[in-house]
């Protein structure tokens, strides 16, 4: 679905390095060096990782983290591969992904007791298998360029309109954004999770706008901060972040609702540093970390109980209550005809 040659095609999105200003002072009674390896999703997750999970979980333990940027399936399909010698200590996940990876073997059951935290996060964010914890909610909606777009679009429909021809940005199906809204236009046609038909005519119909296809949401970032597209399907997060660049980026609601992503952590099995990955999780979902995170610019929908929605992400819903009434995908029900739906986009956009 990537490979078009005739269409731009980005491969990673940015990363930032700066300081969190969340640091404690507990270092001397957590410190115990060592480094773990573990992955996210590239674009502005992956800043707020190295801005504000990363130095505070070095302040607290003393170790070091090799971050890997790339789509959930990505790191998935690796920790399959090596699941003897996994290269990761701790993996960044959307449900999907997770629930397809469950049978595979690759997760550790998360040791409670070493995640402290985890008392503060309500039952409905810990995988009742034991082998997770849900770590933030991302909000999809509809990101457009108000300097070229004067009139902010409506619907889902929108996207069709003539004049956004070459001008709409889509990532693949390896991205969870896209296979969301995927499942979202086959219900509105009515279709579901098991009948992606009424996607299918929507795509195909959407194609002479499409100006670019993207491997993952943090490119589709970059190019509306290139300029190279005026209007996608997006997520909350990485349209904030770009905002806080001063990149011209707007987020409009579609008139039949939010869609609503949610994001796991697990710790690898035969991992070699699982008691660092455990207070890794601890860190991501830690009170003052979460309180940051869901803040201006990445506005992610957080899970542990004590932590209070931000004004920022006050725009999108007050609080859990209404997060509770977005759209979301049945996983268990369209995971296993991820081939087949991915097969039949790719034939789509190639043509």
């Amino acid at each position: 679905m990537y490979s078009r040659l005739d269409r731009r095609f980005v491969m990673k999105g940015m990363t930032a390095v700066a300081s969190a200003g969340l640091l404690g002072s507990s270092r001397a009674a957590f410190a115990q060096g060592g480094e773990i390896a573990t992955t996210s999703f590239p674009g502005a997750w992956e800043q707020a990782i190295r801005s504000i999970i990363i130095p505070v979980f070095k302040e607290r333990t003393g170790a070091n983290v090799n971050l890997t940027a790339q789509n959930p399936n990505d790191s998935v399909s690796k920790a399959i591969a090596s699941k003897a010698n996994p290269p990761y200590d701790a993996l960044l996940l959307d449900e999907g992904p997770y629930i397809a990876a469950k049978e595979h073997g690759i997760f550790e059951t998360i040791p409670t007791d070493l995640i402290p935290n985890m008392k503060d996060l309500p039952a409905k964010f810990i995988d009742p298998n034991g082998l997770g914890v849900f770590v933030s909610g991302q909000i999809i909606r509809i990101a457009y360029n108000p300097e070229r777009i004067k009139v902010p679009p409506k619907s889902w429909q929108d996207l069709l309109k003539p004049e956004y021809k070459g001008r709409v940005g889509l990532a693949g199906m390896g991205a969870t954004l896209n296979v969301a809204w995927m499942v979202e236009m086959a219900k509105l046609g009515g279709g579901n999770e098991e009948n992606l038909e009424p996607a299918y005519k929507f795509l195909r119909r959407l194609m002479p706008n499409v100006g670019a296809l993207t491997i993952s949401p943090g490119s589709l970032a970059t190019l509306f901060q290139q300029g190279q597209v005026d209007i996608s399907v997006h997520y909350n997060n990485n349209v904030g972040d770009l905002q806080a660049k001063g990149v011209p980026i707007a987020l409009a609601k579609p008139d039949t609702g939010f869609l609503l992503i949610r994001s796991t952590m697990h710790i690898a099995k035969n991992s070699r540093n699982q008691k660092l990955a455990a207070q890794y999780i601890n860190t991501v979902i830690d009170p003052a970390v979460q309180t940051k995170m869901s803040s201006s610019p990445y506005h992610l929908v957080p899970t542990n109980s004590k932590v209070a929605f931000s004004e920022g992400l006050q725009r999108y819903a007050k609080n859990m209550s209404e997060i509770e009434t977005f759209k979301t995908v049945d996983w268990t029900k369209f995971n296993p005809r991820f081939a087949e739906y991915t097969d039949q986009c790719n034939r789509i956009v190639k043509r």
